[in-house]
């Protein structure tokens, strides 16, 4: 976990993704611009366990969301490490899009922020796949247009470990990439399209231990669309 991070920027292809709304809270509109991400594990889900859709929004691709290292005691909130603005959970049958970031030396951040349900979810534990669908307007700033770029990391962990708290053993968590810490680097155009394409492999050790199948990410998918 100690490597530096690096990150990978995806080109605009042709056409555009066209996915069904499985369910839509309301009082959420619909805007011109749609993020669909989808993450499949190598098995069927543990419901305990807590699978992110992690987002950086701060437009700096030399930095974006991370794994926790594999030996520390706790990290900030438990879930993510790097540089990050925003991250849907999904944990025992629920998606929740929160603002939060990471923890900093010295620092102490602010509580996270509930914004509540992405614009569209989707959930099949037994194959191991979660889809959602952000509007881009759910992670704007409050004084602000929406972003034209996100870093994007999907990131497994079995346990939250707060300050305080004895980590779980074995302690299991995965991300992008063979240690967790590459991310994709999104321009926001309609029509881009992003599959795994090699970048995610599975069976990766995570401090000394290969991945139980539940934490194990096996293939991603991420596409911009416009919402109308």
């Amino acid at each position: 976990m100690s490597k530096p991070v690096r990150f990978v920027v995806l080109a605009l292809l042709v056409g555009a993704f066209a996915s069904g709304c499985a369910r839509t809270p309301g009082g959420v509109g619909v805007s011109r611009r749609l993020v669909d991400m989808r993450m499949t594990m190598r098995g069927p889900l543990d419901p305990n366990a807590y699978y992110l859709f992690v987002i950086d929004t701060n437009s700096r691709a030399a930095d974006g969301p991370r794994v926790l290292a594999p030996l520390t005691p706790f990290l900030g909130n438990g879930r993510a490490t790097g540089s990050y603005t925003h991250y849907v959970e999904y944990h025992q049958g629920r998606f929740e899009l929160f603002r939060d970031q990471p923890e900093q030396q010295g620092v102490t951040p602010p509580p996270r922020e509930a914004l509540g349900r992405p614009f569209s979810v989707a959930a099949d534990e037994p194959g191991g796949t979660l889809s959602l669908t952000l509007d881009l307007n759910q992670i704007k700033p409050a004084d602000g247009p929406v972003p034209g770029q996100l870093e994007v990391n999907f990131i497994t962990v079995n346990r939250i470990v707060l300050p305080g708290e004895i980590p779980p053993e074995p302690r299991q968590s995965d991300g992008l990439g063979i240690d967790g810490n590459q991310f994709l680097v999104l321009r926001l155009q309609n029509g881009l399209q992003v599959t795994n394409d090699g970048l995610e492999g599975t069976g990766e050790v995570f401090g000394g231990r290969t991945l139980d199948a539940a934490y194990d990410l096996a293939d991603f998918f991420v596409a911009v669309r416009d919402g109308t």
